[in-house]
Formats: C-alpha cells, structure tokens, sequence
C-alpha cells in the first residue's frame, strides 16, 4: 500500500474567501520530496471585510477591519495528482492547528523548512501545473487559496528554482539512500527528482523510465568491484506497475553524492506467486474483541493518532502508524512498507486487530493498547506469526472477523494449537 492511497480526511473552516489585505508571516515546507509527497504551510495576518463569509466573532476578532490568522496547509503528491488535499485554520485555534498540522505532515518523517513568500508561491503553482498536466481537479477550499494561483509571482530563473527545490529534499546520507531514492523517483517517472539526484553532466543520459509511474516495493543493493578498482553498485528493483509485477536488474554509478551512471542490465515480468515469495517476511498480529461500540474506539483513536494515515473501509478503519524519520532509505535492502510503525485497525464486527513486522513492535502496540481508556473493554481471543503478508489482504476483504478470515483462507484454527 502506498501513502498516496490513502485517504487524507479534510478539516477546518469552511470555505470562506481571504480577499482583502494580507501580511505574509511565515511559511514552511517538509523535506519529504524524494518520497513523492510534501507539505507547505503558510501563515498570513488577514484584514476581515464583510466578503468573508464568516462571522468575525467567531474568529476571535471584534469586527470588520481587524486582523486574523489565516493558516493554509497543502499536501503535495508529485507523480499522480499534483495539489491532493487542501485544510486551513482560522483564528488563533491552537488546539485544532496542531491537531491540522500533526494530519498533514505527521506521516512523512520529515523536517520542516523555512520558506520565503515567493518559495512558497511558487511550490504551490508548480503542484497545481502537476494537476493540469495529470487531469486531476485542484482540492476544495480553492475560495481561500486561489490568489495564490493568480497573483502575479514571475517565473523562476533556472538556479532559483534548483536551490528551491534542493530545499525541500532531504541529503542522502549514504549511498544506498541515494541509490534508493534514486531508483525510487525513477521507476515513478519523476523526471525533476532524478535531474536533481544525478550528476549534472549525466542528466538526460539515462534509459526513458516508463511513462506511467511505477510503484519500487523492494530493492536489493550490493556493491560490484571491477578487477582496477572501479565500483558499482548492482541493483535487484522489484517494481508493481498497472499490468503486474517485474524484476529490473541494474547497475549504478556514484560520484559527488549524485547518481553518475545508470543502465538496466535486465528486466523480466514475474507472477503474483514469485512476487509474494519476494515480498515474504514475518507478520505479527494480535486481536481482540470489543465490548463497546467500535465507533466509540474509532472516536479515541481519531485524537489519539491524529498523524496516522486513515483509511475507512467497507468493514472497519484502518490506522497506520508511520516512523518519525525515513532511516530505512538507508539500508541495503529497501522495503516499501518498512516506514509503518504499526497497523490498528477496528472492525464493524468488534474486532480491535493491532498488525505489525516485528515482534518488538507488535508489543509496543499492544502496550500503548493497555493505556486506552476503553482497555478494560478488550478481549484478547488470539494471536499470531505469518510467514508473509496476510493483514493488508484481510483489509481488503469484505469482512471484519479476522479469525474466521484465517480459517477460511489458511484452513487453519488457533484452538487447535
């Protein structure tokens, strides 16, 4: 599953239009870029002025002519989609502003970065070119954010527009996170993210990559010596696009923390049974019943994990729980799934199933499940160690009864252990 399938669930006001006189405050972007999906936020001091479509006394304001805080929150996916989701605060609403923020930005491991007024500007046209360009609408809410698509910015020369953008791109701390990243933006088809990670006299000597994004779910790196000396690096990608799965072998090149050479040395499709064996790796699920109503639960967990991605299904809502930090780009051996901390997902059924890829972190879920405050409503009824990956299947499913999801797939019954 990737981040840019699910659901960011909008907030805020409603749409009510800035018009007036503004004041820039501040602006931020986070460094996630090479992950395909950035925030920006910016800050402005509004005048209100009766075109507003709020009553200024619920703002916190005397009356009109007085300012507001106008907070705007973008999120940004690069290779589909351009400007995905649009939220704003009003007013000096601190609670729901963190509360915004931490549903933005908390699931992308990433820092923020200063921005200027016109950097900000310009982030923002350039995401809404992206929806131009792949026929997707802008997001609601465009009242509020549409002078920033028609006020009049001037075009970025050539080096503004690449240190702007080296802005909001973390540095590879080693190679195989260049490589990783690299392979990444490649396979997605995101020609301006592998213009920035190559070296500049190799831009444009690389394979075409395929025009439709390509999803990288696995890559193996290990270094390749030459008999004088020369090293490389060899790549195993093993890449989900629309028709199925396939294995691209390549080799790599670095020189100045760039990519310096790339070729593909083969690539062949693979069936849906040599891409589980791929993929393999222990799952560790836990699940209870709940004697309360499960929107109840839903309702705790909606504030409790206010940075976790949502995802509502037929049977239930799924919380997925991200790392604070990208570390894992930095391996030999790149998952794509190795950011999530941890699955939660309540069922319909009653069903608390906790899901995660490690024994460590399967018990640190099930730690923070004993502090909730409906605990003492949860049954342990079982327990379990799969081979590969079985959790995002049952997700998918119409049903919300895991155990009797595992008897029916698996032929298998936990009393009989």
């Amino acid at each position: 599953m990737k981040k840019s399938d699910l659901k960011v669930i909008r907030g805020g006001a409603a749409d009510v239009s800035p018009g007036g006189d503004r004041e820039f405050i501040s602006a931020y972007a986070t460094n996630s870029r090479l992950m395909g999906v950035f925030v920006v936020h910016i800050h402005w001091e509004q005048k209100t002025h009766p075109g507003m479509g709020v009553d200024p006394a619920l703002l916190g304001v005397s009356g009109l002519g007085d300012t507001v805080d106008l907070h705007q929150f973008f999120y940004m996916e690069t290779t589909e989609i351009g400007i995905e989701s649009y939220k704003s605060v009003w007013g000096e609403a601190a609670i729901r502003l963190m509360e915004t923020e931490q549903s933005m930005t908390g699931g992308l491991g990433a820092k923020k970065i200063d921005l200027s007024e016109r950097e900000a500007r310009l982030l923002i046209r350039k995401c809404a070119e992206y929806n131009k360009r792949f026929g997707e609408r802008l997001p609601e809410g465009e009242s509020e954010y549409m002078f920033l698509l028609n006020e009049p910015v001037g075009e970025p020369e050539g080096v503004e527009w690449d240190t702007l953008f080296a802005k909001i791109c973390v540095s590879p701390e080693n190679e195989y996170e260049l490589i990783n990243y690299f392979l990444m933006r490649y396979f997605a088809a995101d020609d301006d993210a592998v213009r920035y990670l190559s070296a500049r006299n190799h831009t444009g000597g690389f394979p075409d990559p395929w025009r439709e994004p390509d999803t990288l779910c696995l890559n193996k790196t290990r270094i390749h010596r030459e008999e004088n000396g020369d090293q490389s690096y060899i790549c195993e990608s093993l890449i989900e696009n629309g028709s199925g799965h396939r294995i691209i072998v390549s080799e790599i090149g670095v020189f100045g923390a760039k990519v310096a050479s790339f070729r593909i040395i083969n690539s062949f499709a693979i069936s849906g049974a040599e891409t589980a064996m791929k993929l393999e790796r222990p799952e560790f699920i836990t699940v209870y019943e709940i004697f309360t109503d499960p929107e109840k639960a839903m309702e705790h967990l909606d504030a409790r994990y206010l940075a976790a991605m949502q995802r509502d299904t037929d049977a239930g809502r799924l919380y997925l729980r991200f790392n604070d930090n990208n570390d894992h780009m930095r391996r030999t051996v790149f998952r794509l799934n190795d950011d999530v901390k941890g699955m939660i997902y309540v069922t319909d059924e009653a069903q608390l199933v906790l899901a995660a890829y490690s024994l460590s972190l399967i018990h640190r879920l099930e730690r923070e499940a004993q502090g909730w405050p409906f605990c003492r409503q949860l049954l342990p009824i079982a327990k379990y160690e799969f081979k590969e990956d079985i959790f995002y299947d049952f997700v998918r499913a119409d049903t919300g009864d895991f155990i009797h999801y595992v008897n029916d797939v698996c032929d298998f019954d936990p009393e009989d252990r």
